[in-house]
């Protein structure tokens, strides 16, 4: 009896690192509650393509930093994806479920300054405020903003009216990032 009870317990044993290792496929974590475009993976992309889609793994608390130092800045397009598939195809939701933060600094740093400033042209001035109605939140460097003071972009005294109404300031951009990371915010650069 003693022997079966040890031959069962060494079996139980050996066999969960077997069953964890099978979860570990692409399909295995599913979508919980919508598609993008409006159709299931398999149709959209083609057959079998839902077995071989991971789907995020954390759900809740997440929060993201992103990057915005080049223009044109094509990282916003790529926050407005990221939530889509947060809220469309995982059922996220923020405030409850994650965060996203932009740093905006150096060649990015336009993309924060209201359309038309001193006769300068932002055409991501519409998205900007559309992300922000989203959740995201903005911080623009003030060693970027002093360039722009310096440079004309911006006008002394006045910088803070000049940028979209909402956007918060950090004293560096880069010293922000790692301060972000370091509070628990996973860093993406697009």
């Amino acid at each position: 009896m003693r022997i079966i009870y040890l031959s069962l317990i060494t079996a139980m044993l050996f066999a969960a690192p077997v069953q964890a290792s099978d979860n570990d496929k692409h399909g295995d974590n599913k979508c919980p509650v919508g598609l993008v475009s409006g159709l299931d993976f398999d149709t959209e992309f083609g057959p079998g393509t839902s077995e071989i889609t991971k789907c995020l793994d954390s759900r809740h608390k997440v929060k993201l930093v992103v990057q915005i130092n080049q223009a044109p800045p094509y990282a916003l397009h790529n926050i407005q994806n990221v939530i889509d598939d947060y809220e469309i195809t995982n059922g996220m939701k923020l405030g409850r479920d994650y965060e996203i933060a932009a740093i905006v600094h150096s060649a990015g740093g336009m993309t924060v300054v209201i359309d038309g400033t001193n006769g300068k042209s932002n055409p991501a001035d519409a998205t900007v405020r559309n992300l922000m109605l989203q959740g995201v939140k903005f911080y623009f460097c003030m060693n970027t903003t002093r360039g722009f003071i310096k440079n004309g972009t911006l006008t002394a005294g006045m910088a803070t009216q000049q940028i979209i109404p909402g956007v918060q300031y950090v004293t560096a951009g880069i010293s922000a990032l790692s301060d972000f990371q370091k509070n628990g915010w996973k860093y993406v650069q697009p």
